[in-house]
């Protein structure tokens, strides 16, 4: 398939004037429209929603994608993926948003986007929210989040009863994290593969204040 030049997504801009920006990233094989649902159940009326859509097909329908292809066995391809995601930021989230008032989610390997690329963006976002996914080569010994990030809240949420993602990969990246000095909390829910509302109440908690507090 040829690869787009830039990202294709959608935005919902709520009446009011928007005062933050919410970037969620879809797992494999959704699309721009997966996380339209939850943004109207959250009913969040001071933020801007983005839905930028994989640029890779992950089977012949166009409605499913994925955030890279594999280019040979255990080879996956991560700069193309890297390059459209920077120039997303930068075409439409810097010129409209601090980076205190950006907050990204992830759902699975939208979520493994959140680790390996939103933590190590060099500005200090509002939070980031990664949901039921895993590190890409969780043994290896390299720095997890940029110094910038050390104070962004990231709270990471999993499934108890996953059985796509194992609720280990989950910790392991918050072990992986919290022994880097990240401000980093662990969520585990009732469920399996798929995002829980005790956990979109507490990111909602986080978007209203801005931190941890209540």
């Amino acid at each position: 398939m040829k690869i787009p030049d830039k990202l294709e997504f959608d935005t919902i801009i709520p009446e009011a004037k928007a005062s933050k920006a919410i970037i969620s990233l879809h797992g494999w094989q959704g699309n721009r429209s997966s996380f339209q649902q939850v943004c109207r159940s959250m009913n969040i009326t001071d933020a801007q929603w983005f839905f930028p859509e994989a640029p890779y097909l992950a089977k012949e329908d166009d409605r499913q994608r994925s955030w890279s292809i594999e280019n040979s066995p255990g080879v996956w391809e991560m700069d193309k993926p890297r390059q459209l995601l920077d120039d997303f930021f930068s075409n439409h989230i810097w010129p409209a948003y601090s980076p205190c008032d950006v907050y990204v989610m992830g759902f699975s390997q939208g979520a493994l986007v959140c680790f390996e690329f939103i933590l190590q963006m060099n500005k200090p976002l509002g939070g980031v929210f990664p949901i039921a996914g895993f590190l890409r080569d969780p043994d290896a010994e390299r720095p997890r989040i940029h110094p910038s990030q050390k104070q962004t809240p990231i709270l990471i949420g999993h499934g108890r009863d996953d059985d796509i993602v194992p609720l280990s990969a989950s910790q392991r990246a918050y072990d992986a994290l919290k022994n880097q000095g990240a401000n980093v909390r662990l969520l585990v829910y009732k469920g399996k593969h798929k995002i829980g509302l005790t956990f979109l109440n507490e990111m909602k908690k986080i978007l209203k204040n801005g931190s941890w507090e209540l």
